[in-house]
Parts: structure tokens; sequence; C-alpha cells
């Protein structure tokens, strides 16, 4: 393997970190189909960059954050669910981000230099710069910091967010500030996983290491070392069958928590 592709290796690795130390809160929160819509409604804004050849992570990042905050900033209403406004702005927003790329696709015989929309769904290597390592590493390590500083709080906001909220605990910014952090993450992780498998990564591994232990600090610890090591397997088999990395990392991810499923004893 030569040595310029460490970049990549190091940025799967730091993804791997990052999803894996939100995956706790992603999957007791309940944020698994919130998580999936913002990557999923991030196609909208790959398609209009690409249409009007603007750079595509800003736009990207931009689309996941309005959709995540838009979504959590809805009032409620007994005549529409959560989960059905999230479905209708998904669709909305994959339709007019493949339209956008048809379009464009139709207009220009090349990708312009922007690449095309196909590349982003599942991850490409040759979109992964070294400047994405400051990027993850930043997310990685401000993810791990919040945990630590302010665990026992999360625990709180996330078991009991009514207790939370008598306890005096910004209840609705602790909430904000979780999608807004998972907007970015997603959008991040669009090189290496691609938009519509990187909701695997933030919920699979807490899903798999709840089936070894049900003391919460162990879950995240767990989930962290799968998340990394998955991401960093994946993306070295992909380097070196020049594959894409996004399918590989989700199925050895799907296999772990397959054989966890069969094998691991029900934790006490």
């Amino acid at each position: 393997m030569s040595t310029d592709n460490f970049p990549i290796l190091i940025v799967a690795l730091l993804l791997g970190i990052s999803c894996g130390a939100q995956s706790f809160l992603v999957v007791h929160r309940r944020l698994a189909f919130m998580g999936h819509g913002a990557s999923h409604g991030m196609i909208a804004g790959v398609g209009l960059a690409l249409y009007f050849h603007w750079p595509v992570f800003p736009i990207a990042l931009l689309t996941a954050l309005l959709f995540s905050l838009g979504v959590g900033l809805l009032p409620k209403r007994d005549d529409i669910s959560s989960d059905s406004a999230i479905g209708i702005m998904l669709s909305a927003a994959v339709a007019f981000g493949l339209l956008l790329s048809s379009v464009h696709d139709q207009m220009h015989d090349d990708d312009c230099g922007g690449g095309h929309l196909e590349e982003f769904l599942v991850g490409l290597l040759t979109q992964v710069h070294v400047g994405d390592i400051y990027f993850l590493a930043a997310l990685a390590v401000t993810v791990i910091t919040l945990l630590g500083v302010y665990w026992k709080q999360i625990l709180l906001f996330l078991f009991d967010p009514e207790g939370a909220q008598v306890a005096g605990l910004p209840v609705k910014l602790m909430h904000l500030g979780s999608l807004a952090i998972l907007a970015i993450t997603i959008a991040l992780a669009m090189k290496i996983a691609g938009v519509l498998l990187v909701g695997a990564l933030l919920v699979i591994p807490s899903a798999t290491a709840g089936l070894f232990s049900n003391r919460a600090s162990s879950v995240v610890v767990w989930s962290i070392i799968l998340a990394g090591a998955t991401s960093l397997i994946g993306a070295a088999t992909a380097v070196n069958y020049d594959l894409s990395p996004g399918p590989i990392i989700v199925l050895l991810l799907f296999g772990v928590f397959l054989g966890a499923r069969l094998f691991a004893r029900k934790p006490q």
C-alpha cells in the first residue's frame, strides 16, 4: 500500500471514531431515522452544487444542517408526526437532487470537475483530501470531550428528558446541538461512507455493543472501537482493490452485528 493512501486511512479511522462516539446517543435518542433523513437530504445539496458548479462539501453541509435543525424546530402537531415530516422532506430533497443531477448530466458531457452524484452516494476515495483529517480530528475531539465533560447530564437528557428539564438543563439547546453535530458528521462522512450508507455507521455500532453490555460507558467505548476498526479495515480494503469504501464498511459492521446477535450472551 502506497504512503499516498495513508490520509484516506486516517480519515476513515477518525470518521469511525466520531460516528461511534455518537452512536449511543443516536440509538437511545431515537435519531436513527433523523440521521438517514439528513444524509439523504444532502442529495439535494450535492445536486445543487453539481448543477451550479459550486464546491460540494459546503453546500452538502449546509443542506444537512438546514434539514436537521429544520425538523428539530418544527412545532409538534397532532395531525403530522415527526417521522412523517422527515419522510416528506427526505423524499422531496432526494427528488430535487436527482432531478438537478440528471439535468446537469444532459447539459454537460463531463462532470465539469465536480464529479457525478453517484460518486457521493456510496463514497469515493478520490474525493478524500488531507484537509479532511483536520476537520474530522476536530470533530472527534469535540464529541469525545463533550461526552467526557457532560456525561452525567447527557445520560439524564437521554433517559429522562423531563427530569433533565426540571433539573435546569437546557434540553432544547442540547437537542438542537446534538442535531447540529450529527449533521456535520454526516456531511464529513459523505466522502468515505457515502450519502446512502452513513446512517449505518451511526446506528450499528451502539446496537452491536449493546448486545455485550448494559453499561452505558462500556457501550460507548465499544461503539468507538467497532466503528473505528471497521472503517479502517473497510477503507484499506477499498484502497487495495479500487472499490467504493461505503458498502465494505457497512457490510463489515453488519457482519459483526450478526455474529454478536447470534453468539453473544445476553448482558446482565
